[in-house]
């Protein structure tokens, strides 16, 4: 008997377009882990264990990617729902237990000696919310069935989750970018019970956009200045609409960023010659990645970059248009909205269009739970196109 070997081949019927937008994605999010990783302070040492850090989880994200394009099944999430659940609250928990990094309790450390390893578990509920709600949403048989019946799972799970990472762990940016995928994707829905509610939500999104508008007003901000919200939140607002207002305190890094978008111009100073990168963006390899890139690529850089992930949506968007399950849909586009609220949060937030969320650009900012997370997503979308494409449900 011949035992099967696991092969990093996609399966037939996947997109190729997608996975010709990725390798691009990822390839640059290598080099410029090394190159953001260049500075004045570093040792070849350091250097070589931020670069390989980094391949490794991009490495790790496309096994998982793979893996999932052939093995993902919606039945199986039907079967163990409250097991995931389950596993679910326990793991985003666990970083209550950690240490605060940059004021927020999400993540899980673990020493390694000579490095260190941090997982970050709301990044990988962003896709078990996706299907979740495509598996009590998408491709309810019994249009008879109690509203309840449908709603009640999935809003307990993302009401929690919310709870717990907005409140308990302090981490908004990962907050509204679930909460962005979670309303986006329950918009999709087809069943008749939930169409009164869709339009309250759509509704409600819209007027939160507007009044995230109004909040960035010298109006507004008196207003935020008022609620009892914490005052790094007022500061990220008032930095938006003046970063240099505290270029030394709490806008040094938005100043500093804005600052490399400038030196780049069109084409950049050139690879490994970003000088903003040495200490004056501490978190030139995550967050503020993008302005690394600007000043060394210059716009042709971000327009490449910009253009491949947009493409990438795009792709992602079409296909789900054109998908015949509610529950296809439903992944396809929840996928999309990760990586579109991801790109508009973190280039909004480092061009000083929107607050800064910490954010990171998926596929480029350094860190192996966002990077392995998009990836599983995208090999769960691959096997949805794949299915889609041979008529068999997911």
């Amino acid at each position: 008997m011949k035992t099967r070997r696991f092969s990093l081949k996609l399966p037939s019927g996947g997109d190729l377009l997608l996975l010709l937008a990725m390798i691009p994605l990822m390839v640059i999010g290598l080099v410029m882990s090394a190159s953001s990783a260049m500075t004045t302070d570093v040792q070849l040492f350091d250097l070589m264990i931020a670069v390989l850090k980094q391949g490794f989880f991009l490495t790790v994200g496309y096994i998982a990617y793979v893996w999932f394009s052939k093995h993902f099944s919606l039945d199986f999430f039907k079967r163990r729902t409250l097991e995931i659940l389950f596993v679910s609250f326990v793991f985003v928990l666990i970083p209550l237990f950690f240490r605060e990094i940059n004021g927020a309790k999400a993540w899980i450390q673990i020493p390694l000696g000579f490095t260190s390893l941090t997982i970050q578990p709301s990044e990988f509920l962003k896709v078990i919310s996706i299907v979740i709600l495509a598996v009590y949403m998408g491709d309810v048989k019994n249009e008879n069935a109690k509203l309840s019946q449908v709603l009640r799972i999935p809003a307990f799970f993302i009401s929690a989750l919310l709870i717990i990472i907005i409140l308990l762990q302090s981490d908004l940016g990962s907050g509204l970018v679930l909460l962005g995928i979670s309303v986006l994707v329950f918009l999709l829905s087809s069943f008749p019970k939930l169409k009164k509610i869709q339009w309250v939500f759509l509704g409600l999104t819209i007027l939160a956009i507007i009044g995230a508008g109004l909040l960035l007003t010298p109006n507004g901000l008196a207003f935020l200045r008022t609620m009892p919200i914490p005052d790094y939140m007022v500061k990220r607002f008032e930095n938006t609409i003046d970063p240099f207002l505290n270029r030394y305190g709490t806008g040094y890094q938005l100043v500093s960023s804005l600052m490399a978008f400038v030196k780049g111009d069109m084409f950049g100073v050139g690879f490994g010659k970003s000088l903003q990168k040495y200490g004056y963006l501490p978190a030139a390899q995550t967050d503020f990645i993008l302005a690394v890139i600007a000043e060394e690529f210059g716009f042709n850089g971000v327009f490449w970059v910009s253009l491949i992930t947009l493409f990438m949506v795009v792709r992602l968007m079409i296909l789900a248009y054109r998908s015949t399950l509610d529950s296809s849909r439903m992944i396809l586009a929840g996928v999309a909205y990760y990586i579109l609220l991801h790109f508009i949060l973190n280039v909004g937030g480092v061009s000083a269009l929107i607050p800064l969320t910490g954010v990171p650009l998926l596929f480029i900012s350094s860190g192996g739970s966002s990077t392995i997370s998009i990836m599983i997503a995208l090999g769960i979308a691959q096997r949805v196109i794949s299915l889609e494409r041979s008529k068999v449900k997911p």
